[in-house]
C-alpha cells in the first residue's frame, strides 16, 4: 500500500510538474506575443477621459480596425501598414456592470472631421494619414465617445486566427465569389450555415458584389461575434500556443499584457452577450469630383453616443457636442474648419434635443429597425470586384484610386460659408413730394370746385379724353426701392 502510494504521488508530482512547466511556458510565449504585437500611440489616454481607465474595474472601449493589406499589395506598390485604409472599423465597448458588449460598425465612407488634420475626409482614410491614432481620434470625434485602446488586424490575421480555432460556425447569406488574402485567385463560398475555414471566413467579410459596403459591415459584426463566441471555447482554449503566434505575427494594439490578460480572464469567466448596430446614413455624392461619402444621420450619432457614455459614466453628450450634428448641412469633405466655426458657431435653431421632452427618434442606438439600405435606396459603394479591377481602393471616382496605387487625394480648402444672417439697419424709406405746380385755369378739364377729378369733355366729339392720369404724389418711378424692403 505505502509503495501504491509513493508511486501515485510520483505520477501525480510529475503531472503538476509538466502542468506548471506548461503554464509556465505558455505565460512566456503570452508575455513575448503581447510584447510582439505591441504598438502604443502617443497620447496617454483620450481627452474625453479626465482618469485613467483600469479595465479590470471599469468600462472600456476598443477600436478594432481592419485593414485591406495583404502581401501582394505590399510587395507590388511598396507599402507598409501604415499605408493602407481600413476595411472595417468597429468600436466595442465593454460594460462591466452588465457583462455586455456594445459593438458599434462606422461605414468606411462615412464622412467625418479628422482633428489631427482638421478637414473632413472619409473615416477610411484617417489610418492612411496618421495610423492607428488618427483613426481613434476621428472616431472620437464622430461619437464624442473615448477611444481607450485599439486593435489592427491585417487580412492574413482573420484567416490564421479562424484556421486557429478550427474554424467558425457562419451563416453565409448568398453565394459569393471573393479573392484570396494574397490576392492571387479567388474563393467561391456556397449559402448556408456552415464551419468556415480561415480564407472562407475571409471572403465572407471582405465581399461586396451584392449588398455593397453598408451590407458588408453588418457580415463583420456578426464574422467578430462569431469569433469571440469561438475563441471562448473550451477547445479553442487547447490552441492558445497558435492564438498568440498569430496574434503576434499579424495583430497590433496598444494594450499592455497586463490588460489583456484582464481582458481575457473577464471574457472567459462570464457569460457574454452582444449587442449590435451600424450607423444609420445617406448616400453623398460630391459634385466637384464625383466622389462617393456617406453622411451619418445625426440623430442616430447622437442616440449612439448617449448609450456608450452612460455605460463608460460620462455626462450625457449635449447637441451642440457632436460635431455633425452642430455643423449639419455646413460641413463638406476637403473642408478646414476655422476657429469661429470649431469654437463659436452654433446653429440658429436650437435643436430638439435641447428640450426635455425630447425623444430620440432611435432610442438608445442599438434596439431600433433592422436598417436596410436597399429598401431605402441607399447605394453604397461600389463592388469589391470593380474597385480590385482598378487597384487597392477606391473605384477611381474621385477622391480613390487610379489602379495604379495612386490616390487622388483632394488637397482641403479654407471653409466657405456664409456668416450669420444680420437684419440689415432700418432706413427711412424716401418719399419724393412732387413740385407744386399753379393749375391752369384755362384747362377744359379744370373744375373749380374739384380740380382734375373728372375726364374733359370733348366737345366735338361728345367723348372723353382719358389721355390723363393723376399723378400719385407718394410715388417716384425714378427713385431706387430702399435697403431692407424687397
Amino acid at each position: 500500500m505505502k509503495k501504491f502510494l509513493i508511486i501515485l504521488f510520483s505520477v501525480l508530482l510529475v503531472i503538476l510538474i509538466g502542468v506548471g512547466v506548461y503554464i509556465y511556458s505558455v505565460f512566456n510565449t503570452f508575455e513575448q506575443g503581447v510584447s510582439d504585437s505591441y504598438e502604443a500611440t502617443d497620447r496617454e489616454r483620450s481627452e474625453l477621459r479626465i482618469d485613467e481607465v483600469d479595465p479590470n474595474l471599469d468600462s472600456f472601449t476598443v477600436l478594432i480596425l481592419g485593414v485591406d493589406e495583404s502581401e501582394t499589395r505590399s510587395e507590388s506598390e511598396d507599402l507598409d501598414t501604415g499605408d493602407f485604409r481600413t476595411d472595417t472599423v468597429i468600436l466595442a465597448t465593454f460594460d462591466k456592470d452588465e457583462d455586455d458588449v456594445k459593438l458599434v460598425s462606422i461605414p468606411r465612407d462615412t464622412l467625418t472631421y479628422f482633428p489631427d488634420e482638421n478637414y473632413y475626409d472619409k473615416i477610411t482614410h484617417a489610418h492612411r494619414n496618421g495610423g492607428p491614432e488618427s483613426s481613434m481620434l476621428a472616431v472620437e470625434s464622430l461619437l464624442n465617445v473615448p477611444v481607450d485602446y485599439y486593435v489592427r488586424v491585417s487580412m492574413p490575421a482573420v484567416v490564421d486566427v479562424v484556421d486557429a480555432l478550427g474554424g467558425v460556425e457562419f451563416d453565409v447569406p448568398f453565394d459569393m465569389e471573393s479573392p484570396t488574402s494574397i490576392d492571387r485567385g479567388t474563393i467561391e463560398v456556397e449559402e448556408g450555415e456552415q464551419i468556415l475555414d480561415g480564407e472562407e471566413a475571409l471572403a465572407v467579410v471582405r465581399n461586396r458584389d451584392v449588398d455593397t459596403d453598408l451590407g458588408r459591415g453588418n457580415r463583420q459584426l456578426e464574422m467578430v461575434q462569431a469569433i469571440m463566441q469561438r475563441a471562448k471555447s473550451t477547445g479553442a482554449l487547447t490552441k492558445i500556443d497558435d492564438l498568440i503566434e498569430v496574434v503576434a505575427e499579424n495583430v497590433r494594439h496598444d494594450m499592455t499584457s497586463e490588460t489583456v490578460r484582464d481582458l481575457a480572464t473577464y471574457y472567459a469567466f462570464n457569460s457574454i452577450e452582444f449587442d449590435n448596430t451600424q450607423v444609420v446614413g445617406t448616400d453623398f455624392w460630391y459634385q466637384p469630383n464625383g466622389a462617393y461619402f456617406y453622411l451619418a444621420d445625426p440623430e442616430h450619432l447622437l442616440a449612439i453616443s448617449n448609450t456608450l457614455r452612460e455605460i463608460l459614466d460620462l455626462e450625457p453628450t449635449e447637441p451642440n457636442d457632436l460635431i455633425n450634428l452642430r455643423l449639419h448641412g455646413i460641413y463638406e469633405p476637403y473642408q478646414y474648419l476655422d476657429d469661429y466655426l470649431l469654437e463659436e458657431f452654433t446653429p440658429e435653431t436650437a435643436h430638439a434635443a435641447h428640450s426635455d421632452d425630447y425623444e430620440n427618434p432611435y432610442g438608445d442606438g442599438f434596439d431600433i429597425p433592422e436598417f436596410d439600405h436597399e429598401d431605402l435606396g441607399v447605394e453604397g459603394e461600389d463592388d469589391l470586384e470593380e474597385e480590385n479591377e482598378n487597384g487597392n481602393g477606391d473605384n477611381g471616382n474621385g477622391n480613390g484610386n487610379n489602379g495604379n496605387g495612386e490616390d487622388f487625394q483632394q488637397v482641403p480648402v479654407e471653409p466657405e460659408y456664409n456668416e450669420p444672417y444680420e437684419e440689415p439697419a432700418y432706413e427711412e424709406p424716401v418719399y419724393n413730394e412732387p413740385a407744386y405746380e399753379e393749375p391752369n385755369y384755362n384747362d377744359p378739364g379744370y373744375n373749380e370746385n374739384e380740380g382734375f377729378n373728372e375726364p374733359a369733355v370733348d366737345e366735338f366729339n361728345q367723348g372723353y379724353n382719358d389721355d390723363y392720369i393723376e399723378p400719385d404724389p407718394y410715388h417716384n418711378q425714378n427713385a431706387a426701392p430702399a435697403e431692407g424692403y424687397y
